[in-house]
């Protein structure tokens, strides 16, 4: 039959099956992608508040002091998420340690 199974399937828990995995496999490799996003939203977050703030000025003609202001609030987005991005480390960290 083509890869339907109506019986228990025994051959599932033979490949790769997410409750084989290590507990700290799977928390590495989370962290993992966490911190591979981390950039990104720093990023995007400071592009976004200079969007926001020259678009804002054009709108009302108060170049550059708009952009400026949300580009200081872009910068500080993207530093908060990376501060709670660390606080998140250290707190999984401080976890991890109790349990050995």
């Amino acid at each position: 039959m083509g890869g339907l199974c109506y019986e228990p399937c025994e051959h599932l828990h033979e490949v790769g099956h997410k409750s084989d995995m290590k507990k700290e496999t799977r928390n590495y490799l989370r962290q993992l992608g966490d911190a591979s996003t981390i950039g990104l939203q720093v990023g995007l977050s400071v592009f976004i508040g200079l969007g926001i703030g020259v678009w804002l000025d054009s709108k009302f003609d108060t170049s550059p002091k708009l952009a400026l202001l949300f580009l200081v609030f872009g910068v500080a987005s993207g530093f908060l998420n990376y501060y709670r991005f660390i606080k998140r480390q250290q707190d999984e960290d401080k976890e991890d340690k109790k349990d050995q």
